[in-house]
């Protein structure tokens, strides 16, 4: 693209006779220095630059302008520090000179003073305390309720859990009903090879025949044994 720019500059800036351009002079300039990570140049390497000699006139007002600089830098230091002398010397609170029985009241007042912060203190974190104490004991009071709910639940699913089994162990095959259970096989056999078409008619096995239950209530009943 950049290359195409540069074309597309150049033909412009030929003259308007060789490619029909508009005539006016095109020159790139480049103002950049020199990478500093390129090394010195070859040209250059053992060349010692030529010290410019000063005049006698110019080094005397380059001094002048110099010594008035330090001058001027000299008097706002001393300013400053006239400033701050003063300042120190017009505070009063620095040069106040305590009696000892003026001590002894400023340190009793500042232990009276600790005393109440201290009170006020001790008296937020009791508070505190006894709102964390009672919000702890309101939720292990909690959890113990919710754990008896839970266990009050489990004991209620185990004992119908037992009622079912007891319930359906009268209808177990035992040693004593066992010689009964077979007899009532032997003669009620059942056929569970059957298949149900999309219209809902039972097709029974291979014991029966192949017409097809319409009615609802025959294919309840069959569905059902």
């Amino acid at each position: 693209m950049l290359r195409a720019s540069c074309q597309l500059l150049t033909q412009t800036a030929l003259p308007a006779g060789k490619s029909g351009g508009s005539g006016f002079a095109l020159e790139f300039v480049r103002w950049r220095r020199k990478p500093r990570w390129l090394p010195v140049a070859k040209s250059k390497m053992f060349r010692v630059p030529e010290r410019k000699k000063q005049s006698e006139e110019e080094r005397t007002e380059l001094m002048r302008l110099h010594n008035q600089y330090k001058t001027q830098l000299r008097s706002v230091r001393q300013f400053l520090r006239e400033e701050v002398v003063r300042h120190e010397e017009t505070s009063t609170a620095d040069h106040i000179v305590l009696t000892p029985e003026q001590e002894e009241a400023e340190f009793l007042k500042c232990v009276d003073i600790n005393a109440t912060w201290n009170a006020k203190i001790a008296k937020e974190r009791d508070q505190r305390l006894a709102k964390e104490r009672e919000d702890k004991v309101a939720y292990v009071q909690e959890r113990l309720e919710a754990r008896q709910l839970r266990e009050e639940e489990r004991r209620e699913q185990a004992n119908l859990r037992v009622l079912r089994e007891i319930e359906s162990s009268k209808t177990f095959i035992t040693r004593e009903n066992l010689d009964a259970a077979i007899e009532t096989a032997l003669a009620n056999p059942v056929d569970h090879n059957f298949a149900i078409d999309l219209a809902g008619n039972l097709y029974r096995g291979r014991n029966s025949s192949q017409v097809p239950d319409s009615t609802p209530s025959s294919n309840q009943h069959a569905l059902s044994n």
